[in-house]
């Protein structure tokens, strides 16, 4: 029998107690077996097979690791050789305060989000509902008031100077401690906890170049005010005025922004309260000159698929409860499974394209689209460049015809006409007018 060290195979030419960080990482991945007598490289040994060296090595085995192994004497090549064989087991075991496990036939440490990741699938509990070292102390009043204020019609009792009693009723005290979800909304500085949890908003020029940059920390209610100020700073607003009757004070002023604020808000609403915070990756808002895009760690949750997000009263399965709970009776969000809909919704009737979904980078990415014809986006669809220079010439002149396409590009009569028609089959051109008259204008018409 040739033996070679792996996933569950350890070799050890003799017993030492640097061994149990084998059997510990055997025991938190797959379970293995170690072989007591054989070198690294294969080659029998052999080792002492007494009755009171082996019960020596399994009190060893159950006093520091907790774990009861499987121990046979073999022979293998014709000498005597000790397999100490553990299983898989449902709690973490620890060596000497590390957490390891297996990787080929090497052990490592998990890192915090994996022991986080293991301790969850074993409990019942979800992130947001396990208890913080933190009292009930850390809680920032001012940041419970203003959560009564927003809570007043969803929840008339609630009393504004009570703030143990208000998180007690939503769940987020447990064991006396804040739970994860406490902490973020109410606590005072989460990120001592939660370094993660944070929010930043950049602004690029071109791809890579970045103009600006703002970080936001602080509860999740901070974190979200604090973007949704830095989007009035950023993003470029327009007025019209409209007449509710025909005098002056009649007369009102609307804000009309590059981006509808109300769904951009509903969409870092779902970023900051549906992200996996066992990640550390923080929340990503990049503006660029033609798009919006908010970027949160993690993927959808199992059962959810991006095609679903687009249908109404999709199914919720709310990776963080406790936190999409207090977002409701803070009034920021309705039922689970309509927000992304109306996001869709405010681009319409705001005159924009619907927003893209998607699943990227380990995350899901929102991506508001204010121009649909930069020509980086055209060639995404395809389009030759003397096509790219058609439709950059019709935003600016509102038309095209066939004559002015071919001077433009140069090509024959016969080539601009299957040119302008591929246009019109792509939905990005319509034809205005008859004959040797036609005219072709965008589709969807700009802001």
């Amino acid at each position: 029998m040739e033996l070679r060290e792996g996933e569950q195979i350890e070799l050890k030419r003799q017993w030492t107690d640097e061994a149990l960080k084998d059997l510990a990482a055997f025991a938190n991945t797959r379970g293995g077996t170690l072989y007591i007598g054989i070198a690294d490289d294969g080659e029998v040994i052999g080792t002492e097979t007494g009755e009171e060296h082996i019960r020596r090595i399994v009190n060893v085995i159950r006093s520091r690791l907790g774990i009861a192994p499987s121990v046979q004497i073999e022979e293998v090549s014709g000498r005597p050789v000790i397999a100490i064989q553990v299983e898989p087991v449902r709690e973490l075991v620890h060596c000497n305060g590390r957490y390891l496990r297996r990787v080929g036939n090497t052990n490592r440490d998990f890192t915090p989000e994996e022991l986080t990741r293991r301790v969850l699938e074993h409990s019942a509990l979800t992130w947001n509902e396990l208890p913080t070292p933190w009292g009930p102390d850390r809680v920032d009043r001012e940041a419970h008031r203003r959560f009564a204020s927003l809570a007043r019609d969803r929840l008339p009792q609630v009393d504004p100077e009570d703030p143990i009693l208000t998180l007690k009723n939503l769940g987020l005290i447990r064991e006396n401690r804040l739970t994860r979800a406490g902490a973020l909304l109410f606590a005072e500085r989460p990120q001592e906890l939660f370094p993660q949890a944070r929010l930043r908003v950049g602004v690029f020029k071109g791809v890579t170049e970045i103009a600006d940059s703002h970080e936001f920390e602080g509860t999740l209610w901070a974190q979200l005010e604090g973007a949704t100020e830095r989007f009035r700073r950023l993003l470029q607003v327009r007025f019209e005025v409209t007449s509710g009757q025909l005098s002056l004070e009649g007369l009102r002023r609307q804000e009309v922004w590059e981006y509808p604020l109300p769904a951009l808000r509903e969409a870092m609403i779902n970023a900051l309260i549906h992200r996996d915070y066992t990640l550390s990756a923080d929340v990503q808002i990049r503006l660029y000159d033609d798009r919006l895009e908010i970027w949160s760690p993690g993927g959808l949750p199992p059962g959810i698929t991006i095609d679903d997000l687009r249908q109404p009263g999709h199914p919720s399965y709310p990776r963080n409860p406790l936190l999409a709970r207090a977002f409701y009776f803070a009034n920021l969000i309705e039922q689970w499974g309509t927000g992304t809909t109306r996001i869709i919704e405010q681009c319409r009737q705001a005159g924009l394209p619907e927003p893209e979904f998607r699943e990227d980078a380990g995350g899901v990415r929102v991506v508001f689209i204010n121009d649909l014809y930069t020509p980086t986006r055209l060639r995404k669809l395809g389009l030759q460049e003397r096509q790219i220079q058609a439709v950059v010439f019709v935003r600016h002149r509102g038309s095209i015809t066939n004559r002015e396409y071919r001077q433009l590009t140069g090509v024959s009569n016969k080539t601009a006409y299957l040119d302008l028609n591929d246009l019109v089959q792509r939905g990005i051109l319509v034809p205005a007018g008859e004959g040797r008259h036609v005219r072709y204008e965008l589709k969807v018409t700009e802001k």
